[in-house]
């Protein structure tokens, strides 16, 4: 295959002037009928990016790209000691418990500047079936995550050739800082009283802890967690406070959760749905206390989830503070 490259050298050996004009005209001839490469692009301060296929813009509630006709592509970035972890477990096997259905064998996918693979299925949701790819890649920066999903309905509006020819464009770049970070995600923090950023993840979702440690799998410390949801699907009306008891309840590593107190707010046309609670940590049995406060606006809503050793209390409060002044952009 003749590229750029390859047509530079050619062009600065060629010394007689005659030669010269002809190469020039070769190269422009070629230029003119070879396709240009696609520029991978990046979400803000991401590190991670690709170059949509036609169609497909970036979204804004995420980070990634969505399309008219309901796909998406979604990209997950996560630390470099993820690799191992994530390679592992994303075989046909063990995803069909998702219930993605995956079709052959997963592939070698080529990253500029890494590697990775790529797994293909289809998967049902909200009563819709998606074409299904999912992408695992590392690169210098860290692992990343890349999930596209295609309604079936939009086959032609979003081809799998498209989609095929984006993963090849799946690329890494520099990784921004974590304030940079923070100050891309598509809502505020007035008031961190006391907590610090520790980790963006999927362009949307911030953890902010109190302590000296930015990893902490056995939950010693006090932590909050900050994810909106993707607008979607609206929630109706009304039905607020049932939403926020489910997600409450589905607390990840929690086990015996109970609501201890809740309380229903407005401001102006926001919906406020605060609640307390309590739950046994299930990978150390220790007791836990929780807080969680949704926000809703719109067909927008926003989750702010405090967790703390049950005997401290004040990180609660001060958690509670930092939703008090969360707000969607």
């Amino acid at each position: 295959m003749i590229d750029g490259s390859f047509l530079r050298v050619l062009f600065a050996r060629l010394r007689r002037p005659s030669l010269r004009g002809l190469a020039a005209g070769l190269v422009g001839a070629l230029a003119a009928i070879l396709p240009a490469r696609a520029e991978p692009v990046f979400p803000p301060a991401g590190s991670l990016g690709l170059a949509p296929p036609a169609g497909m813009t970036p979204s804004k509630s995420f980070a990634g790209f969505e399309h008219r006709s309901g796909a998406s592509i979604i990209l997950m970035e996560m630390p470099p000691e993820a690799w191992d972890q994530i390679s592992q477990k994303f075989t046909p096997e063990a995803v069909a418990a998702t219930g993605f259905r995956v079709k052959g064998e997963r592939e070698a996918l080529p990253v500029q500047g890494g590697e990775g693979f790529v797994l293909r299925g289809s998967q049902s949701a909200n009563g819709l079936t998606y074409t299904k790819w999912v992408a695992v890649v590392r690169g210098a920066p860290g692992t990343g995550l890349v999930t596209v999903q295609v309604p079936e309905g939009a086959a032609k509006q979003v081809p799998g050739k498209a989609v095929e020819a984006a993963l090849r464009t799946i690329a890494f770049r520099a990784k921004a800082s974590v304030a940079d970070q923070v100050a891309a995600l598509p809502y505020t923090i007035g008031d961190t009283a006391g907590y610090r950023p520790v980790v963006v993840f999927a362009g949307n979702s911030l953890i902010l802890t109190e302590g000296p440690k930015d990893v902490d799998p056995q939950g010693e410390q006090p932590a909050i967690l900050i994810t909106p949801s993707l607008g979607q699907v609206a929630v109706p009306a009304g039905g607020e406070a049932t939403l926020a008891r489910r997600v409450f309840a589905a607390h990840k590593d929690a086990r015996e959760v109970a609501v201890t107190d809740e309380d229903r707010s407005t401001r102006g046309s926001v919906i406020v749905v605060r609640l307390r609670g309590t739950y046994t940590d299930t990978r150390t049995s220790r007791p836990m206390a929780m807080t969680q406060t949704m926000v809703f606006e719109g067909d927008r809503y926003l989750r702010v989830l405090g967790f703390a050793d049950a005997a401290k209390a004040d990180a609660l409060a001060r958690a509670e503070r930092v939703a008090a002044s969360v707000a969607l952009r």
